[in-house]
């Protein structure tokens, strides 16, 4: 069974993904991790989904406002 829920950035299980996102990128940037990290913070995120197969969380995406 495949589902999505809408959510933000408090949900544990967007946050978790995230983490475990970062630990990838750590790897992926190597010594530019410091200055790309700066830009990859997820609170106050407002509008997030996290998908959902078989009650397993295994993919996120969100979108956050920049500038007003």
């Amino acid at each position: 069974m495949i589902s999505l829920k809408r959510t933000n950035s408090d949900d544990i299980d967007f946050i978790n993904l995230v983490a475990l996102l970062d630990q990838d990128l750590a790897i992926r940037d190597g010594e530019d991790h410091g200055f790309y990290n700066q830009f990859n913070k997820i609170d106050k995120i407002k509008h997030a989904v996290v998908f959902y197969e078989n009650d397993i969380a295994m993919g996120c995406g969100a979108f956050r406002e920049k500038d007003s």
